[in-house]
């Protein structure tokens, strides 16, 4: 599903480079949960940018679902990205003015669904998310936890082929995080394929597969059974 080979990326400045990742070398099968961690600063957001193809890249080699992502115009892009990939952010990004419904809808509008097929969407995301009796209420009438799981429905409901988690629990307290991980364990479990950005140590235990970036450098770190949901 994804395969990326000697990757690179720098930013520069009119005085200073700064090389963000060196060779980065990922291949992630369709099915699997995998958590990236590192310190901050050592590349972990940039990478899942990159992933996202949210950021461009130096050199190297990206391949998504088979499809090189290297060298397509910004409409490809664009469109690589809605039909692939769902985003989930640590810190919501849900439009406060908007209902939950509205917030999962207006991405859809964007790619063209039918008004009904919209509405099929929505209702299936949010039951997913167990938040079918709350799709009038505002943001800001949710506990995070819940906030994040609309978010994590607004992703769903694209129909992404790959979750992109960056943060996800990073504004949550521990029980509010624990329901988000479950969540996400559950989607793992019914084929969902998701990539993690997490500093939690317990977090990246419930992922299949753990790899740690440091000073911009990949390394496998552990390859996990993941733990049970009750743990």
């Amino acid at each position: 599903m994804i395969s990326i080979k000697n990757l690179n990326k720098a930013f520069r400045t009119e005085l200073i480079e700064t090389q963000a990742l060196r060779d980065i070398h990922l291949n992630v099968s369709e099915g699997e949960f995998v958590a990236l961690t590192g310190p901050s600063g050592s590349g972990k957001s940039t990478l899942l940018n990159i992933l996202g193809t949210l950021e461009s890249f130096d050199s190297g080699e990206y391949l998504l679902d088979g499809q090189a992502v290297q060298g397509l115009t910004d409409r490809a892009l664009s469109a690589l990205r809605n039909e692939k990939i769902g985003f989930i952010f640590q810190s919501f990004n849900l439009i406060k003015d908007f209902s939950i419904y509205d917030n999962i809808e207006l991405p859809l509008r964007y790619r063209g669904f039918s008004s009904a097929e919209r509405k099929q969407r929505v209702e299936q995301a949010l039951e997913r998310v167990g938040l079918a009796g709350r799709r009038s209420y505002l943001p800001g009438q949710l506990s995070g936890g819940q906030q994040q799981r609309v978010a994590i429905a607004r992703a769903l409901a694209g129909s992404p082929r790959i979750l992109l988690a960056d943060e996800p629990t990073g504004n949550l307290d521990s029980l509010m995080a624990r329901q988000v991980m479950e969540l996400l364990e559950q989607l793992n479990r019914e084929g969902c394929t998701i990539l993690m950005v997490t500093h939690d140590p317990e977090q990246a235990r419930r992922a299949g597969r753990h790899v740690q970036i440091v000073d911009g450098m990949l390394s496998e770190a552990t390859v996990y059974q993941p733990l049970a949901v009750n743990q």
